[in-house]
């Protein structure tokens, strides 16, 4: 991980699965435009090369590697909020599942892993021993209704439900994979679009563009905002203030 963070700010730690690079000094710069009155630093767990691990063995796999170091960073470094992208969803679940992390959540682009911890959360207390037959076409759907329950559990079964905050981009892809899959597992109920100007003026990012928040009917922590980009937005350095609105919203009422 990196040095300790200027002191008074707070720490997001982000978790990466995969090897995208994202440019957090940008985005540590975009906050000082904004106009949220919490300062906030971003450190890094050290995960250097679970992305190869998971792309030649599987993402449970990986998991097992590296475990250990993940609840261990979590616990040592303390953070207000922890920030994964893509596959790093998995990370996200495995923590809240294991009562890792319990706080506020920005996820870049979430996409499932099948995994031992999805599977318990499906098996919800039957035989460990029971097989679950999925075939590949159910397969995403399915891994997406157990993500969603075990961030459920964090974001809106607990009191008080910390926000989840979730960017991606604006391609039809994003939104199938993401926002479709988070509606269809059903849940958090139905997704609806704020698009009152009230609401609209608030989610304006320094580039101009309006971005219409995404919620859910039976999670009203959750919120969902679109970038211009395909799954790679993130990493566009176009897109750095972006993430920093991201961050910034998590901690509105924390």
């Amino acid at each position: 991980t990196t040095s300790p963070p200027p002191r008074g700010r707070r720490i997001v730690l982000a978790l990466g699965a995969a090897n995208s690079y994202v440019n957090w000094t940008r985005v540590e710069e975009a906050q000082q435009t904004s106009s949220s009155s919490t300062l906030w630093t971003v450190m890094h767990a050290d995960l250097t090369g679970f992305g190869n691990l998971m792309k030649e063995n599987g993402f449970q796999h990986a998991l097992d590697q590296y475990s250990d170091k993940l609840i261990r960073v979590v616990q040592r470094l303390a953070p207000d909020a922890i920030l994964v992208s893509s596959k790093g969803l998995g990370l996200l679940t495995y923590l809240i599942d294991r009562g890792v992390w319990m706080g506020p959540s920005i996820m870049l682009s979430p996409i499932p892993n099948w995994s031992n911890h999805l599977r318990a959360q499906l098996l919800d207390g039957s035989n460990d021993n029971e097989c679950i037959h999925v075939d590949d076409e159910a397969l995403f759907e399915v891994e997406w209704l157990a993500s969603m329950k075990i961030l459920k559990r964090v974001h809106t079964d607990t009191a008080p439900g910390h926000p989840l905050i979730v960017g991606i981009g604006t391609s039809d892809d994003e939104h199938f994979l993401i926002v479709d899959m988070m509606e269809e597992s059903q849940v958090c109920g139905n997704a609806v679009r704020i698009e009152d100007s009230e609401d609209a003026e608030k989610s304006e990012i320094d580039n101009g563009a309006i971005h219409i928040r995404t919620t859910f009917v039976d999670c009203p922590t959750w919120s969902v905002y679109s970038f211009p980009g395909d799954h790679g937005w993130k990493t566009n350095a176009s897109n750095a203030a972006n993430i920093a609105f991201l961050v910034d919203q998590a901690f509105l009422d924390v």
